[in-house]
């Protein structure tokens, strides 16, 4: 397995967390936050300013076409994919694929692959802490890059899925 990040610290550890060990998502400069709702779109500035803090290159910010992701999907989710435009084309088959998860009140899921990290919920009550809680894993991988000092390779974060509730 490439070296980087194996498992991530947490203040409060989440309800289930799952590590696996296939290829890491490989940060480069053509990742946007695509994101379904604008009533949210201010909560993504800090992640774009901690990446920014660590590569002096700041990520964009983009709001999924309303042609691209189903009606249905945009009415009963918050969703946030971080990846780039090639990989945003198949949103409807990511959420598809995760339609049998059980969101109760404040539930959220943060999943990463070796194409993107997205973060499902139903209300901004799970969406705040799972952007709290990416935003800790973020931090967490750029550290322990910027303490390898490999800046000639790709920022990896290693595959995993959280399942997170408020309550």
């Amino acid at each position: 397995m490439p070296d980087f990040l194996k498992k991530f610290d947490f203040d409060k550890f989440p309800k289930r967390i799952e590590y696996f060990d296939n290829d890491p998502l490989c940060l480069n400069n053509e990742f946007v936050f695509f994101h379904n709702k604008s009533k949210f779109r201010r909560e993504l500035t800090r992640l774009q300013n901690l990446i920014k803090s660590f590569t002096n290159s700041p990520l964009k910010v983009a709001g999924i076409r309303d042609g691209l992701l189903k009606e249905e999907l945009t009415e009963k989710y918050l969703i946030i994919l971080f990846t780039t435009p090639e990989i945003v084309q198949n949103i409807n088959q990511i959420i598809d694929d995760r339609s049998d998860i059980e969101f109760n009140p404040g539930c959220f899921l943060l999943e990463s692959t070796s194409k993107y990290l997205l973060l499902l919920t139903r209300e901004m009550e799970g969406l705040i802490p799972g952007i709290d809680m990416l935003e800790s894993i973020l931090n967490q991988v750029l550290e322990d890059y910027k303490i390898q000092k490999r800046f000639d390779e790709f920022i990896m974060i290693r595959p995993f899925k959280i399942i997170d509730c408020t309550q």
